[in-house]
């Protein structure tokens, strides 16, 4: 384990009990499993041995802090459909891997989506670990569309997380904190590259969450027209707006539709798959967040004004068909960038 992981836990101070920012899974279960769909497609033989390894330690969880339990590797392997070949049994196990990340968000209770006070850093325990880690998922960084005052964006985050994850799958850390920490990667290299998960929009003095307080709705026609595209439940706010753009799916039975997903998108540029630094990959998807996730018909505040007689913005095809083409290219480089890492860094 790399020496930030091994510093102890500073003091945690009341302040952590702030106001924290709304529950949320980028790219859903779909969008996830795509991305590890086309990493499997680009890892080398030797580290799909390797990481194969690694996943059959990951551990069915149970919740200390209700009844229910996380699946892991066995259950994963029973939920797989029938008439797989080995290879194919393979790829789906380690799709099924990358939403381990938010099955244990979404369902541990002990939940936290900022981290606590004066903590720099974070001690790596592994699977024993009973803390979700839910501000592991995104960075807030900050920007404004009124002159608010901007705070820093807190730490630890997904983009230092990255950076210290990766180091220790390159290091001779024990294989059962390896397992830990590459399913992390699995998940949150997706997360990086979904534009709202790298942002906050500060109004009036207060930030919206990454979209989480930006309230939309989709017109009876649109809604039709996203079925099996979009959640059951149409999204009302801006965040799960973009987070369900590939679609929800489930973990497991919806494997097969998630591989026919990840096969229709793009091939993303040789150049861009060759940029293997964090901060870089979460100032693209800020950049495109203030460019696309937050134009027309979204306005400068979390609500249109009063006087406008809505309390929502109707979002246009337009506005869809754009947020859909970015949601297919940022996958899909998340799922070559998630090979690259893999391949170079895993031992």
């Amino acid at each position: 384990m790399t020496p930030i992981l091994r510093k102890a836990f500073a003091i945690v101070s009341l302040l952590a009990l702030l106001l924290a920012p709304a529950p949320s899974h980028a790219w859903g279960y779909t969008g996830h499993e795509a991305v590890a769909f086309v990493a499997w497609q680009q890892l080398t033989p030797a580290t799909r041995a390797r990481v194969l390894v690694l996943l059959r330690m990951v551990p069915t969880l149970h919740n200390p802090h209700g009844t229910d339990t996380i699946p892991g590797y066995a259950d994963w392997v029973s939920d797989l459909p029938p008439g797989l070949t080995e290879d194919q049994k393979n790829q789906y196990l380690f799709m099924r891997a990358a939403t381990w990340a938010d099955s244990i968000k979404l369902q541990w209770l002990k939940t936290s989506y900022v981290p606590p006070p004066n903590r720099a850093v974070e001690v790596n325990i592994g699977y024993t670990d009973t803390e979700s880690h839910a501000y592991w998922h995104f960075i807030d960084t900050p920007f404004t569309s009124d002159n608010s005052t901007l705070p820093p964006a807190p730490a630890p985050n997904i983009q230092t997380q990255i950076i210290a994850l990766r180091q220790d799958i390159a290091s001779d850390e024990d294989d059962l904190l390896k397992s830990y920490d590459m399913v992390w990667l699995l998940h949150i290299v997706g997360d990086i590259h979904q534009p709202l998960h790298v942002i906050t929009r500060y109004f009036a003095g207060k930030g919206d969450k990454g979209g989480n307080d930006v309230k939309i709705r989709l017109a009876p026609a649109m809604t039709k027209m996203f079925e099996g595209t979009l959640s059951k439940d149409a999204p009302t706010e801006l965040h799960f707006f973009w987070d369900d753009l590939p679609g929800e799916g489930q973990p497991g039975p919806a494997l097969p539709q998630a591989a026919a997903y990840a096969v229709s998108l793009p091939s993303p540029a040789a150049a861009e798959v060759a940029n293997t630094d964090p901060a870089r990959w979460a100032a693209e998807s800020f950049a495109l967040a203030k460019r696309d996730a937050y134009s027309s018909p979204i306005g400068r505040s979390p609500q249109p004004p009063a006087s406008s007689g809505t309390s929502s913005y109707l979002i246009t095809t337009a506005y869809y068909n754009k947020a859909m083409a970015d949601a297919r290219s940022r996958i899909a480089l998340a799922g070559a960038r998630l090979a690259k890492l893999l391949n170079e860094n895993l031992k």
